[in-house]
């Protein structure tokens, strides 16, 4: 492909965009229309947009919908929402936001308006980023999502050692943290848990299976990264299964601790 053609192809994809938006006036060469002409155009051309993309949204919701009992979302929420939505423009964001207006009349409260506000900064990049954290993700202890890496152990002679796996072998790179991180969706420190009871079963809740770790090691402390207020809030309508070999690897790192039992 030469240089030329590349060129050729970029002018024509402006020229479309700047023309999708009203914006081409002055790569026609002189307009009929004035400024304030094409300003009202362009106006109407964002509001359609606008009207557009809201309604597909509430279509979106609306297949999502079934014959359960539902409730009216907080009118001060609603009209952020709306807001917010009315320039979501990508159709799998369009479905993510639908989720949530599905949600939010099956349940209100569900997704707060500092959530709400926080994705809509989010592109959807970093929404396939937060997917696949929740994917990962499990509770232990309490109701906070936390993804778990590793463990940490003491032995006589080497005094503190830790185990971890590599989570950018399960499509959650350490760039990608650190956009989660950016984001507030992560909170940047790794954490560890107390440590662990052999008298009491250790219960990791994933999204659709439990692993129980019977533990007979003394000393022994998780190692994980705890989602904010807000990440908690926006995973819990992730809808993506937990991975099958990043279940495997964690029963292999996990196994030497204790016995293990999956539900």
């Amino acid at each position: 492909m030469t240089a030329d053609h590349k060129i050729k192809n970029s002018r024509s994809l402006l020229l479309s965009l700047a023309e999708q938006r009203g914006l081409a006036g002055l790569l026609h060469g002189d307009s009929p229309l004035s400024f304030g002409d094409r300003f009202e155009i362009r106006h109407q051309l964002d509001q359609a947009a606008r009207q557009k993309n809201l309604e597909s949204i509430v279509s979106l919701a609306s297949e999502n919908c079934n014959d359960e009992v539902g409730n009216d979302p907080d009118p001060d929420w609603l009209s952020r929402y709306l807001e917010l939505a009315e320039n979501i423009r990508h159709p799998a964001m369009q479905h993510f936001w639908a989720s949530i207006l599905t949600q939010e009349i099956r349940s209100p409260g569900h997704c707060s308006i500092q959530s709400l506000s926080c994705l809509r900064q989010m592109t959807q990049k970093d929404a396939l980023l937060l997917q696949k954290a929740s994917a990962l993700g499990c509770h232990f202890g309490d109701d906070n999502l936390r993804l778990l890496f590793g463990y940490q152990y003491r032995t006589l002679l080497q005094g503190r050692r830790q185990q971890k796996l590599n989570l950018g072998r399960h499509r959650l790179p350490y760039a990608g943290l650190l956009q989660l991180f950016e984001l507030g969706l992560l909170h940047q420190a790794e954490l560890e848990s107390g440590e662990l009871s052999v008298a009491t079963p250790l219960r990791l809740e994933f999204n659709s299976q439990q692993m129980t770790l019977h533990p007979h090691k003394k000393g022994v402390r998780l190692l994980y990264y705890r989602f904010t207020t807000i990440g908690n809030e926006l995973a819990s309508l992730m809808t993506e299964s937990t991975p099958a070999d990043y279940r495997s690897e964690l029963q292999e790192l996990l196994a030497p601790l204790g016995q293990l039992s999956q539900k």
